[in-house]
């Protein structure tokens, strides 16, 4: 039966449990541990707390340069002053253009120190692109190095841009180093409530949205999967995720939160994180699905080299069953899939100590309260698709730009649609709620579609999307990626796998699915295709 009451101030009993079996303890104080994670102070000062106390080890290392946490602390605060001598103020809004490179790590770090609202624009933006994020968020100032200060120059954005290298003269003459600061004048922001950055939703399913975050919302979300996963001043984390993008700025904080030491790789090729897995000893490997396939596709015979890893975490797209069972196989461990989201960070994941269950993402971190609910906004019961609404520190105040705010009695609708397992309590996310198909009056989860698709022999990917349809209101359509066979084989074997009305109308194949950096699904672009290719074949 559903547990408990959204208008209850308490955690529930479930969520509790879900937090004890994450740290391995019995909650039962849990005003206590929320104080915990949620204590202040600002991020800069809880990363400079922890420089003081591991001054020498190395803190991050990028394209093979290497810095302690004394030598980044430092460099962040001399950025901060030149920053502030340049113009920079705090609550000014900065983009910072997140090449994966020690320069703009440190000019993220100085902004925070500033106590100015930073916004990442990705590396491979276009003009366009980089002009719409300026605008969005009314940014003053652009930090970026590279040939990006190209791309900002055809933008026209009105903005003044400071280039982070001596290298980048070349394009640009303000660069922080010529502030001549003084870095004693810069005093650190103290109100864990401000703003830290300014993220926007994904826009996998419409137009992304901007997302304020303070300090407390993002160091409440890192400190509860850090204490969920065991996090120590010893670990050594390697990924190749994008930095502006929050799976892999969790990387960062995580290091600068602990001691710790993360080496992260300008981009991803298989056999440099391998090698590089190897090579610094890794303990924990951050990735996306997209990559664990790609190493089981181009390495399988070198995962084994996987084997130190305490952890290997999958996040920020849904981790196919088999992609996951297969990597244990090869490496003896299965992936830790975790759910989160841009609003609310760090949310649910697959326990530390197992069962780890493919195809689930597991339990509510510590202090995520989390619950399921149906459209009138009531609690469901264990086996029954509700939408997936969250509470806690790590949720964020609302929109930005005048957007409809998405709260019911004070929790956080995702929109996305889920199911609590019976047996065991996990979460199994099903898709969003704008997703569903209704198709003769029933509902499909394209979820539930797409892994059926996937365990058909030849399928190497597949997205399910609803397109208009006179006769069922919509139809199941189905994009397959292939490697022999057609798409009538592939209608033949879902025959046993799924009901007739939630077997695809339609299976087109496609040389690739599109879809974002981190692995979601453009479902727009399908949308697009389906229109404009309305006579597919019907199965």
């Amino acid at each position: 039966m559903a547990d408990g009451s959204l208008d209850d101030p308490a955690p529930s009993a479930r969520n509790l449990e879900a937090w004890s079996r994450h740290l391995g303890y019995r909650v039962e104080d849990a005003v206590h541990l929320r104080e915990y994670l949620a204590a202040g102070p600002t991020l800069p000062a809880a990363f400079g707390s922890v420089a003081r106390r591991y001054p020498n080890h190395p803190a991050l290392t990028v394209d093979e340069l290497t810095l302690t946490h004394a030598e980044v602390e430092l460099a962040a605060h001399q950025m901060a002053a030149d920053l502030q001598r340049l113009g920079v103020r705090s609550g000014t809004g900065v983009v910072v253009v997140a090449d994966t490179d020690m320069a703009v790590m440190l000019a993220y770090l100085g902004a925070l120190r500033s106590g100015v609202v930073t916004t990442f624009a990705h590396r491979s933006s276009t003009a366009s692109e980089l002009a719409d994020v300026v605008g969005a968020v009314n940014a003053k100032y652009v930090l970026a190095t590279g040939e990006s200060l190209g791309r900002l120059s055809e933008a026209s954005v009105g903005v003044r841009t400071i280039g982070l290298k001596d290298s980048d003269r070349e394009s640009i003459q303000s660069l922080p180093g010529d502030a001549l600061a003084n870095p004693e004048r810069v005093s650190v922001p103290t109100d864990p409530d401000s703003t830290a950055i300014v993220a926007f939703t994904s826009g996998s399913t419409g137009k992304p949205k901007p997302v304020p975050l303070s300090h407390r919302n993002l160091l409440t979300s890192i400190r509860g999967a850090m204490s969920a996963w065991r996090w120590s001043a010893s670990d050594r984390l390697v990924h190749s995720l994008p930095i502006g993008h929050q799976h892999g700025l969790g990387g960062i904080h995580a290091a600068l939160l602990s001691g710790s030491h993360t080496i992260v790789l300008p981009r991803f090729d298989t056999a440099r994180l391998i090698t590089t897995v190897d090579s610094e000893n890794a303990t924990v490997l951050f990735a996306v699905p997209a990559i664990y396939d790609r190493m089981l596709s181009e390495a399988p015979d070198q995962l084994h080299r996987f084997a130190a890893l305490r952890l290997m975490i999958s996040g920020s797209a849904p981790l196919p069953p088999d992609v996951a069972v297969d990597v244990e196989e090869m490496t003896g461990q299965m992936p830790l899939e975790r759910y989160g989201s841009t609003e609310a960070g760090l949310d649910v994941s697959n326990p530390y100590d197992g069962p780890r269950l493919p195809g689930t993402v597991g339990l509510p971190l510590p202090g995520v309260e989390m619950a399921l609910i149906d459209p009138a906004g009531r609690l469901v019961d264990d086996g029954d698709t509700g939408e997936v609404v969250l509470r806690g520190p790590q949720v964020f105040g609302g929109y930005g730009g005048g957007e409809d705010q998405p709260f019911v009695a004070g929790w956080f609708r995702t929109g996305d649609l889920a199911v609590v397992d019976p047996p065991t309590g996990y979460l199994r996310l099903l898709g969003r709620t704008k997703e569903v198909i209704i198709t003769g009056g029933m509902n499909v989860y394209p979820s539930e579609v797409e892994r059926a698709l996937r365990d058909v022999a030849g399928v190497i990917d597949a997205a399910v999307i609803g397109t208009p349809s006179r006769r069922w209101g919509e139809a199941v359509t189905a994009f397959v990626v292939m490697r022999g066979g057609t798409s009538a084989d592939v209608a033949a074997a879902l025959e046993s796998r799924l009901a007739p009305f939630k077997r695809p109308k339609a299976i087109i194949e496609l040389e690739a699915i599109p879809r974002t950096r981190m692995g979601k699904l453009r479902r727009e672009s399908l949308e697009s295709w389906a229109k404009e290719n309305s006579r597919a074949t019907d199965v």
